[in-house]
Parts: C-alpha cells; sequence; structure tokens
C-alpha cells in the first residue's frame, strides 16, 4: 500500500523520489527508497535509504530541542525576553515561549533579504518588532526559530552548529545529521532546485533556504541534511518521554509541556484554529490526515515531514525533493501523500 502511494506520487510528479521510514514501538517496520532524485533528468540515480537529505524547517525541530535542554539545564527561562539573552533586540515583550510557539507576533519575511547578505539579514532581524501583540496571534515565520538558534548558541557559547551538536546530535549519537555536509557526500544528496536566477544553477549539497544560505549555512530555522534513520532516532527520544541511551535528554514535564497546545484560543490568519506546541505542529489534518489525538510533528520546505503518534507509539518520517525541479505553490501535494502513509500505517 505505501509502495503504490509513493510510486503515484512520483508518476503525478509530486517529488522524482522519497525515502519512508516507520518504525513502532522503536522497531523499524518500512524502511523503502522510491524513485529517482531527479526523474529522468541527466545526472539522475535512484534514490537510496541512507541517502542525505536538506530537511529544511526540520532543522526548527532541532533548535527547540536543543533550547529545552538549555530550559531543563537551568539555563533559559521559557517566559523570559528573548531581549535577556539577546542584548539589543528591538522586540519587546517577545519570550522565548513565543518563540517556540509562533506567537511572538513578528513576521519578516526573511527570504526576501537574500540580496542583504548575512549581516543586513541579521540587522533587520535585531531591528524587527512585533506586528501584533506577542501571545495574542499563531503565525508560523522562520524569524522565530532564527533567533531561537541565535539564543541557544548565545547561552552555549558556540556558533549554532556547535551548539546543537553538542546538545543533540552526540547525545542521540547522529553522526551524518549536520549543517554545510563535506563536498564528499554530494552524491548521496538529491538536488533540491533548479535556480538560474540567484544561485546561478542546480542546488546540490548546499541549503536551499535563501535566507539560511546568506547566512553561510547555518540558522535555527533551516539548514541541516539528515537521513530518514537519524530522524527517527530523533522521533523515538520524544516518543519516548525524553529518554535516550540510558539517560534522560529531557525531563518528562519538559516533553508534556511541549506536546501540549501552547496556542488555544489565539488569532491566526484564517480563522481556523491552529494548534501549536513548544517546537512542535500539533493535530495538523493537512499532512497527518485523521491521525489520533495527541499526535505531533513537523514539515519542511523542501519535503520532508516528520510525524509521531504517541496512541499507536508509532514514528513515520518521510523525505522527498517536491522542490525538484521548481517548486509549486500551496496547496502542496506531498502534504496529502505523507497524510495517506500514515493513514496506512494506522489501518495495518
Amino acid at each position: 500500500m505505501i509502495a503504490s502511494l509513493v510510486e503515484g506520487a512520483i508518476g503525478e510528479r509530486i517529488f522524482p523520489g522519497a525515502v519512508v521510514l516507520a518504525a513502532r514501538g522503536g522497531r523499524v517496520v518500512h524502511h523503502a527508497a522510491y524513485g529517482t532524485t531527479m526523474y529522468a533528468d541527466p545526472g539522475t540515480r535512484p534514490v537510496g535509504r541512507d541517502d542525505l537529505f536538506d530537511i529544511a524547517s526540520l532543522t526548527k525541530v532541532f533548535t527547540a530541542t536543543a533550547a529545552l535542554v538549555l530550559h531543563d539545564a537551568g539555563l533559559l527561562e521559557l517566559d523570559a525576553e528573548a531581549r535577556r539573552y539577546l542584548p539589543g533586540l528591538a522586540a519587546r515583550g517577545v519570550t522565548v515561549r513565543h518563540l517556540l510557539a509562533h506567537c511572538s507576533g513578528l513576521d519578516l519575511r526573511l527570504s526576501a533579504l537574500r540580496e542583504a547578505g548575512g549581516d543586513g539579514v541579521r540587522a533587520a532581524v535585531w531591528a524587527a518588532r512585533p506586528l501584533h501583540p506577542p501571545g495574542s496571534r499563531v503565525a508560523y515565520t522562520n524569524i522565530n526559530s532564527l533567533l531561537l538558534g541565535e539564543i541557544v548558541a548565545a547561552l552555549a557559547g558556540a556558533p549554532l552548529d556547535l551548539a546543537l551538536r553538542e546538545l543533540v546530535l552526540a547525545p542521540l549519537d547522529l553522526a551524518e545529521t549536520d549543517f554545510r555536509p563535506a563536498e564528499g557526500l554530494r552524491p548521496r544528496i538529491p538536488p533540491t532546485e533548479w535556480d538560474e536566477g540567484w544561485r546561478g544553477g542546480l542546488v546540490h549539497g548546499v541549503v536551499h533556504d535563501e535566507s539560511a544560505c546568506t547566512l553561510g549555512g547555518v540558522a535555527g530555522h533551516a539548514g541541516l541534511f539528515s537521513t530518514a534513520a537519524e530522524l527517527e532516532r530523533l522521533a523515538r527520544m520524544w516518543l519516548q518521554g525524553g529518554a535516550w541511551g540510558g539517560r534522560q535528554l529531557l525531563r518528562d514535564a519538559t516533553v508534556a509541556a511541549a506536546l501540549r497546545d501552547q496556542t488555544a484560543g489565539l488569532a491566526t490568519a484564517t480563522g481556523e484554529p491552529v494548534r501549536s506546541g513548544l517546537g512542535w505542529m500539533l493535530d495538523r489534518a493537512n499532512f497527518m490526515g485523521a491521525a489520533p489525538a495527541g499526535s505531533f510533528g513537523h514539515t519542511g520546505f523542501t519535503g520532508p515531514a516528520i510525524v509521531c503518534v504517541p496512541a499507536r507509539d508509532l514514528a513515520l518520517v518521510m523525505l522527498s525533493n517536491r522542490t525538484y525541479p521548481r517548486r509549486t505553490p500551496p496547496p502542496y501535494r506531498h502534504h496529502a501523500v505523507t497524510a495517506a502513509v500514515l493513514g496506512a500505517l494506522l489501518e495495518g
């Protein structure tokens, strides 16, 4: 069933290829690669199960996890203003919790600043002020996770890539998840898009997100590359209540708070309620379908998704490069594919 769903999506050119990994109770029940990296275009190859994908906004989950590790260590207060940790930040009243739950009121289109260079992007972010009172409106924006990454780096006393390595990647034994993959890894990385206008060719082995690229490939909202197997390990840690390898990476209470709706009753752009935890999307029908209440996950612009269903002790990781050869406008058809695959697993 899963194979037919994914192969059908490839036939409809929703994405050229994908890796699907599902695990129940920590035991892998499905792990397969489908399709090719670039359809039948020159240079294409079959997708491999261990391919490294640009995971785009799934980077946000790693950044949020690192922030919560710092919280549990007593170094980060969720209800403290971001300005406490980032002196010079213009935004007032914006707390760490607001950044984690995407209700800060900050709304700055970072990709539009790509021509400004890294210093220009940072200056615009530091000068940004909330468009709505913090804590009053849910708006999923990259600036929230970018600032959260800056806080993590500041508290860790190290650049964000090294901070995430110390706080999350090393404790979970994620040896292949990283920013700025080495040139030698490029054969394992599916390209994301033809971008003749800004980057002058194929985006391959470098971050797809324009603002993260402008910032040097490392940012709190995008930039990580990873495999399905390593992403399942992160998901499993969360499903296990923050425990991994005989140690408690996150406290039970912190995990419970992160998976609790932090945005109940807040206004949204569409008027429809949106449930957000601390770094996680909760009960999102667009890519989770009819998953049981309490399910959580996240998506990324280039095509990746994680869905965790605590009621079934189930984790699903789907990786694709759906932006190849060109990104498409919403509604994003690959979300429906993820929901259908999850539905097949829940019925099985």
